[in-house]
């Protein structure tokens, strides 16, 4: 038989009391940590914005969040992996500052963001300063009191070198997971309030001066310069598609000057969570950007809203046919626009329930476990859908860029050779795709985003120029940029576009081949 391992009882007493000792340790440790952040409580710091607050507080999972208490608005972000989370609240506002940012002043918004990013940081280091300061505090007053403890030193020399390396290793953590391109699609959570603030700000004069006029300025020398090229067809139909405005009403007022009477096609993304104010707010503003208007439902927007745009006098497409201000759908699915037949496909994402500003709300793929099983299925029942229309349309409405282009490839693949428009977004960039007969558009973002992207991001449409048969002739893809001045625009001739290949892809400015029509 094995022999049995005699390890003498002193030794056994020696390392339980050591490990005993080291649980005690790291406990103190962390309980210092969570005191010392509530005893630091809040530093205050002045930005060029305003003056805001910092508060460090503990997390399983490290994030961000920012809060306006004036406007009960806010919004959290993943930004980082590490134990803790970094509270902002806005305190104080800069006005005149605020307006100059919603303006699009890039000196506003880059000083502020550099601001924010250093006193974040130094809220971070003087949280765990204090934190560290009363764990050590703590080791201390435990060793004075466990007067039988031998060594006396034993917490002391096992809880701050513990401590000092949790405090580097969090701090590392939380640098090198930092994520900035979290905050490019945060939670938010509010009850509403602040839309109608923005929207008021947004349409003071010291607003719409600088941004809307200059806008407006752009858009009728852009007019002008694509008046002189090759001339679409004088008896055609001509119709502006846009998307993602995501609450921006800067846009409306030069826009609705520009498309006039022509037909208005916009893919979704019409607000940022769809909620009852913003369905309030946002829809009589957007009914008023042109006399048509055909929408669709993105990502961003619920049955609310959409239903309150159709009240407003936009028609609102679904799969099976027009939605009603009252939430009833009418068929048919495929409707006629100016002699073109057009159709509509809902966004998946579209919030039918209670709680728009719901944490758990699901706007993006990035939230979906299994995401491209999912995304399969969507594709699949969009392609069933357009199947199965009683019609075949001219021109099909997808807010999801990526769904429109697995339509396209999919009828491509098949052999479809009727003339075919998807008019697409989402993706906020410009881009021209063709595949064979069926060309997907891309107008980029008509809302530059939103109101505090106004600066950051252009303003994107497309103008579609089609023959009386429903054939794309020509895209003029037009992107503009007010407070800077910078604009650009191109006229992209379908019958041109990638004669050899019949697939390629178009930007703004380069075409791209992406292959041949595969056999089949």
């Amino acid at each position: 038989m094995p022999r049995r391992l005699d390890i003498p009882r002193p030794a056994l007493h020696r390392a339980a009391r050591w490990g005993g000792v080291a649980v005690l340790a790291v406990v103190l440790s962390v309980a210092g940590m969570l005191v010392g952040w509530r005893l630091a409580q809040a530093t205050l710091e002045e930005t060029t914005i305003g003056r805001v607050s910092f508060e460090v507080g503990p997390s399983l999972t490290g994030r961000a969040e920012a809060f306006v208490p004036v406007a009960d608005w806010g919004f959290r972000a993943d930004a980082f992996d590490a134990p803790f989370e970094l509270r902002a609240e806005l305190r104080s506002l800069n006005r005149g500052a605020l307006l100059r940012a919603a303006e699009g002043e890039r000196a506003v918004l880059d000083a502020t963001e550099e601001e924010l990013a250093d006193a974040a940081r130094a809220a971070i280091l003087r949280s765990f300063a204090w934190g560290a300061g009363v764990a050590l505090l703590l080791l201390a007053i435990a060793t004075a009191l466990w007067r039988s403890l031998r060594p006396r030193w034993a917490l002391l020399a096992i809880g701050a070198p513990a401590l000092a390396i949790g405090v580097a290793v969090t701090l590392w953590r939380a640098d090198a997971s930092f994520d900035a391109a979290a905050f490019d699609s945060p939670t938010y959570f509010a009850r509403g309030n602040e839309l109608s603030r923005i929207l008021e700000v947004a349409e003071q004069e010291r607003i719409r001066s600088p941004y809307g006029s200059e806008f407006a300025s752009i858009l009728r020398s852009i007019s002008t310069v694509l008046a002189t090229e090759d001339s679409p067809d004088p008896a055609g139909v001509d119709v502006y598609l846009g998307s993602d405005l995501h609450g921006n009403a800067l846009v409306v007022e030069p826009l609705s000057r520009l498309i006039g009477d022509s037909p208005l096609l916009l893919a979704g993304d019409f607000g940022q969570r769809g909620g009852e104010a913003e369905a309030a707010l946002l829809a009589p503003r957007f009914s008023a950007l042109g006399s048509e208007i055909v929408a669709v439902s993105g990502n961003h927007d619920t049955d609310r809203l959409m239903r309150r745009l159709s009240r407003e006098g936009m028609t609102v497409l679904t799969d099976q046919g027009r939605l009603s201000p009252e939430g009833e759908v009418v068929p048919p699915p495929v409707i006629h626009v100016e002699g073109l037949l057009v159709a509509g496909f809902p966004d998946p994402l579209e919030y039918r329930g209670e709680e728009p500003d719901a944490e758990d709300r699901v706007v993006g793929l990035d939230q979906i476990p299994d995401a491209e099983r999912v995304v399969a299925e969507w594709e699949a029942d969009l392609l069933a859908w357009f199947r199965g229309l009683p019609r075949a349309p001219d021109l099909v409405l997808v807010h999801q860029d990526r769904l429109a282009q697995a339509l396209a490839e999919s009828l491509w693949r098949d052999g479809y050779d009727a003339p075919l428009v998807i008019a697409t977004g989402d993706d906020h960039r410009q881009h021209v795709d063709r595949y064979g007969s069926i060309l997907v558009v891309n107008g980029g973002t008509l809302g530059a985003g939103g109101v505090f992207g106004a600066g950051t991001q252009a303003i994107g449409f497309a103008h579609l120029h089609l023959d009386r048969a429903g054939s794309l002739r020509s895209v003029d893809l037009i992107a503009v940029e007010p407070f800077s001045g910078s604009a650009q625009a191109r006229r992209i001739v379908a019958q041109t576009l990638c004669p050899e290949t019949q697939r390629c892809t178009v930007g703004s400015s380069e075409i791209e081949a992406v292959g041949a029509r595969p056999a089949g």
